[in-house]
């Protein structure tokens, strides 16, 4: 009798686990699509407004930016 109802029991045991990590996935999916969007708006403004920086430190800031930290201009 066990083994008549393993199968079933056990494929709706895996069905409600995937469907709980789907569901637990999803806001870490919408904060990095935002994350994307920061980053690629402040990319945009860093080389409109500042030319004059290039590479890593650009990347660098923009990065720092959307992370919560203030879009400072490296000190060198």
């Amino acid at each position: 009798m066990i083994n008549a109802h393993l199968f079933p029991v056990l494929a709706l045991a895996a069905t409600a686990s995937a469907i709980s990590i789907a569901m637990s996935l999803a806001p870490v999916a919408g904060q990095a699509a935002r994350w994307n969007k920061c980053y690629d708006a402040g990319l945009a403004w860093l080389e409109r407004s500042s030319p004059s920086i290039k590479g890593g430190d650009l990347t660098a800031i923009a990065a720092n930016f959307c992370n919560g930290g203030l879009p400072n201009r490296p000190a060198r």
